[in-house]
């Protein structure tokens, strides 16, 4: 009886080791849940920072398309030949002697004859005629400026020409919605068009644009240097 009493106590003691080493197992399991769920949302982090840059990468890569497309507007700078930046050899011109001239002692000049005594007889007066003036040359009259290029700029061919670097970042951010395709498509559909009348009516079909912001006000002068 007092064996089976021990070996109950010992099964007793047993089974409260195994349920401390249960809960301590329950407890590592907790903390490793809550590792995971902080990885988790570092992992969701870094996947929306990683989108983000691939978006500005994306951007940054038509741009360049854009620009690289601009340059071929910009005539080519005449190539110099390696003959042409050969210098040519001056030739030297020779160096003539100029020979002193001989001197001659003059010969001694003769006495004057004597001069007879004339009645001296005055001239008559000469008529003067009246110098003509020329008439002053008119110079040409100089071509005005023109008002529309004072007030919006020198006139350019393609739209893109009146476009700087940070004006083309906040068009495509405020007008286009982050979206480069669509501003490359309605610049070449602006650029085809045959007046500023008929580009703003195609701006007003297609787009939904607050008339009164200040980037509007700042595109339509950019077609105004496109079409006058």
């Amino acid at each position: 009886m007092e064996e089976l009493i021990k070996y109950f106590e010992s099964l007793e003691a047993r089974i409260s080791a195994l349920e401390q080493t249960q809960a301590k197992l329950l407890e590592q399991l907790a903390a490793n849940d809550t590792k995971l769920a902080a990885n988790e949302e570092k992992v969701k982090v870094l996947g929306e920072k990683i989108l983000a840059v691939g978006g500005h990468i994306s951007q940054m890569m038509s741009i360049i398309q854009e620009a690289k497309s601009q340059q071929q507007f910009a005539a080519p700078e005449p190539e110099v030949t390696a003959e042409e930046a050969e210098e040519e050899p001056v030739e030297e011109e020779p160096v003539v002697e100029v020979e002193e001239p001989i001197v001659e002692e003059p010969a001694p000049a003769p006495e004057p004859a004597p001069v007879q005594q004339e009645l001296f007889v005055a001239p008559e007066p000469v008529k003067e005629e009246p110098v003509k003036e020329a008439p002053a040359k008119e110079e040409p009259a100089q071509e005005p400026t023109s008002s529309k290029a004072m007030l919006y700029g020198k006139p350019v061919s393609d739209i893109r020409q009146a476009i700087s670097l940070g004006d083309r970042f906040l068009y495509q951010r405020e007008l286009f919605g982050q979206n480069a395709e669509l501003m490359q498509k309605t610049l070449n559909d602006l650029n085809a068009l045959r007046s500023f009348d008929e580009a703003v009516s195609y701006i007003m079909t297609h787009f939904k644009w607050d008339a009164e912001s200040n980037t509007y006000q700042q595109f339509l002068v950019t077609l105004h240097r496109r079409f006058g």
